[in-house]
C-alpha cells in the first residue's frame, strides 16, 4: 500500500492506495508546515490525527510513503519529517519533499511546465518533468507570498482599516466582522498563526467578489504574484501556467484576468494537489 500526503499550512491531505492502485482511504488533518511548527507539534498532529484514526493492520501494510509539505525544502527538515512518519509504520520507504514538488507532479506528471501554488501561501517554479529546475526562495508572508490567501487577507484588512473601502463595502465588512478597528489591530499583533488569521478574510472576498472594488483588489494581488514570482522565469512565456490551491480555485476568473493583463496563459487549475498526486501514483512508483 502507498500513503500519499500533501500538506499546506492550513490542511494536510492523507490518501492510501492499495496494491491495485485503488483509493481506499482519504482523510484530512491539521496542516504541517515545517517553517512554523516545531518537531513536537508535528509529532502531535501525526499521533493524534493520523495514527489514532488509522487501524494498526492498515498501517502495517503501508510500504511506501510520499510526503509533500510546506517548508519541507532542505535535508534537515526532510529527515525530521521522515523520522516522525516512521511512527505510522516503521518498515516503509519514505520520500519527504517540498510541496512545490508535489504540486509539479500533480499538475505535470512527467511533462515540463510552469507550476504555481496559490493557497494560504504562494510559490512558483519551472518543472522539467523530473525535478524543479527554477524556483525562487519562498519568503513567507512577511516578505513575500504575493497572491496567497494570507496576502489577500492582509490587503483586505489594510484597505478597510485605512478607510479605502467604498462605504457599501465597508458596511458589509463590519456586518461580517462586527468589531471596532482598534480591536482588529489588537488581534493582529497578538496573533500567533498570522497566516491563518489573515487567510480567513478571503471568505469575505469570495462573498463580495462581484463588487468592482473587491474584484480589482483581488486581480491586483494576482498581478503582484505574476510580477514577483512568475515573470522572472523565461519559461513563463513558453508554457501555460498551472496552479494548485484553494485560492486559485475560488478566484479562477480573477487569476485569468490578471494573467491576461500580464501577458500570460493559464493552464490547469487544481483545487487540491492530492487529486493529481493520487492519479499519478495510481500509475507510477
Amino acid at each position: 500500500m502507498k500513503l500519499i500526503v500533501d500538506s499546506g499550512a492550513t490542511r494536510c491531505d492523507w490518501a492510501i492506495l492499495n496494491d491495485d492502485g485503488i483509493l481506499c482511504t482519504l482523510f484530512h488533518s491539521s496542516g504541517i508546515n515545517t517553517n512554523y511548527l516545531t518537531e513536537e507539534k508535528i509529532s502531535d498532529i501525526v499521533n493524534e490525527e493520523v495514527i489514532a484514526v488509522l487501524p494498526l493492520d492498515i498501517r502495517k501494510k503501508i510500504s511506501k510513503i510520499y510526503f509533500y509539505g510546506s517548508g519541507c525544502s532542505n535535508p534537515t527538515k526532510q529527515n525530521m519529517v521522515k523520522n516522525i512518519l516512521t511512527k505510522i509504520t516503521p518498515n516503509a520507504s519514505i520520500i519527504a519533499d517540498h510541496d512545490m514538488i508535489g504540486a509539479a507532479i500533480a499538475l505535470c506528471g512527467r511533462d515540463r511546465g510552469m507550476v504555481c501554488i496559490l493557497g494560504t501561501g504562494s510559490n512558483s517554479c519551472f518543472y522539467d518533468g523530473k525535478s524543479v529546475k527554477k524556483n525562487n526562495l519562498s519568503l513567507g508572508y512577511l516578505l513575500g507570498d504575493e497572491g496567497s490567501g494570507t496576502y489577500i487577507g492582509m490587503k483586505i484588512v489594510q484597505q478597510y482599516l485605512k478607510n479605502r473601502f467604498p462605504e457599501d463595502l465597508a458596511d458589509l465588512f463590519y456586518r461580517k466582522y462586527p468589531k471596532e478597528k482598534f480591536e482588529i489591530v489588537g488581534e493582529i499583533y497578538s496573533e500567533v498563526k498570522m497566516g491563518a488569521y489573515f487567510s480567513k478574510y478571503t471568505y469575505f472576498a469570495a462573498e463580495t467578489i462581484t463588487h468592482p472594488y473587491m474584484q480589482q483588489l483581488i486581480v491586483s494581488c494576482f498581478m503582484d504574484f505574476f510580477r514577483e514570482q512568475v515573470l522572472l522565469f523565461d519559461e513563463a512565456q513558453q508554457y501555460p501556467i498551472g496552479f494548485v490551491g484553494s485560492i486559485a480555485h475560488v478566484f479562477e476568473k480573477e487569476v485569468k484576468l490578471a494573467a491576461l493583463q500580464s501577458g500570460l496563459k493559464v493552464g490547469t487549475i487544481l483545487k487540491n494537489p492530492i487529486d493529481g498526486l493520487i492519479q499519478y501514483y495510481q500509475q507510477n512508483d
